[in-house]
């Protein structure tokens, strides 16, 4: 790994964060992975903020442009292949910044990000601890803060003693295990199992869930991606298990992806940071639903493209606090001026400074009632 980051920074030899670019502003994107529904979903919110604010006149005048580069590998291959594209984006496209790329590989870029003073914005991931970073800006709560927030919530608003973990055995679903570990103690409750999920899983968990069941869990969260989770639900409406609650990490609070025939998906909890696009009437909602019926009216409506539509809304008001001849030290500073930025009640108020590059620390604890994630309160925080 530290190898392919070496690698990494020897290749790139344009140092584009002093140059003044003219004409388009090209800005790095992922393109659509074969891992991950919830970041294509992001990465269509993105474009969603492109086509409208080209639409509209560009930013002073000018044009954004996507420039990405497709995943076609998983795990360590699959991040190898990632950094590589970010490579050519850097090196080749001259990009002024990159949005997303998020997941396990965020380690890596984060160091290769303020390496080339390249800034790196609002990737999908809570492992990230980079706040202070001059070109790195983080999104939702970090895994820290999540774990915190939702193993207390069940041990001591749930009364639930006895919590199972299902998780990727990559670095997020480590670190949700671990954690799951190290607060069992102060938040009075005792790990009943753990199983790993592999992303090359089986078509059928069943004895994966049996063990767990056989544990008598009160609780089984799952560190996991939609396609494992999917799995997951399968399985425990095989075994026709009702009497366990389900509990979804950041990237599964999403209904599409886990509703199974038979509602035994019914009652999942989750911590959740974006509200329901079907069903909110805040401000900024109603305009993402706006613009989606006009450019991907084919597309499904869910939080993940309200995510890259909240976060893109974001990067194009640093553009334009940058002015029309943004470079990468420009952006970011005028990232850095942003107080109090209001995204229509999509996300709690905004406020960066050179301190604090984090966007967003509050969620909300969520349930899965009659097939859609509802809120149970208000925003809490770590």
């Amino acid at each position: 790994m530290r190898l392919l980051l070496a690698m990494a920074l020897a290749l790139v030899t344009v140092d584009a964060a002093a140059q003044t670019p003219t004409g388009d502003i090209p800005i790095g994107i992922e393109a659509p992975t074969i891992l991950s529904p919830s970041g294509t979903a992001e990465n269509l919110g993105m474009r969603l903020v492109i086509r409208a604010v080209n639409d509209a006149g560009g930013i002073h005048g000018r044009k954004l442009v996507e420039r990405s580069y497709g995943r076609t590998k998983t795990g360590a291959a699959g991040d190898a292949e990632v950094m590589a594209n970010v490579v050519r984006l850097a090196d080749e496209d001259h990009v002024l910044l990159l949005w997303n790329h998020g997941g396990t590989v965020s380690t890596q870029l984060a160091p290769f990000a303020m390496a080339h003073k390249l800034p790196y914005m609002f990737p999908h991931t809570g492992l990230l601890d980079r706040d202070d970073d001059r070109y790195v800006f983080t999104s939702f709560p970090h895994y820290d803060g999540e774990t915190r927030m939702m193993f207390r919530y069940l041990a001591r608003d749930r009364g639930m003693k006895r919590i199972a973990i299902l998780y990727d055995p990559n670095a997020y679903g480590r670190y949700f295990r671990d954690r799951l570990k190290a607060l069992a103690a102060d938040n009075g409750y005792e790990v009943a199992g753990e199983e790993a999920v592999e992303q090359t899983l089986p078509t059928d968990l069943t004895a994966q869930m049996q063990r767990l069941k056989d544990a008598g869990p009160d609780a089984i969260v799952m560190a996991l991606y939609p396609p494992q989770a999917k799995k997951v639900m399968e399985a425990k409406a095989r075994l026709d298990w009702k009497n366990v609650r389900m509990v979804s990490t950041g990237p599964l609070t999403d209904e599409e992806y886990l509703n199974v025939p038979g509602g035994y998906a019914e009652g999942t909890l989750g911590l959740c940071y974006y509200p329901d696009p079907n069903q909110s009437d805040a401000p900024g909602v109603a305009a993402y639903r706006q613009l989606m019926a006009r450019y991907f009216p084919d597309e499904k409506l869910n939080r993940y493209s309200l995510y890259g539509y909240a976060f893109g809304q974001m990067v194009a008001e640093g553009l334009r606090r940058a002015g029309p001849n943004p470079t990468r030290e420009r952006f970011i500073d005028a990232m850095e001026s942003i107080r109090n930025w209001d995204s229509g009640g999509i996300l709690p108020p905004v406020t960066f400074s050179k301190a604090n590059h984090h966007a967003q620390q509050a969620g909300f604890v969520c349930e899965l009632q009659q097939s859609h994630f509802v809120p149970l309160g208000g925003w809490i925080t770590p």
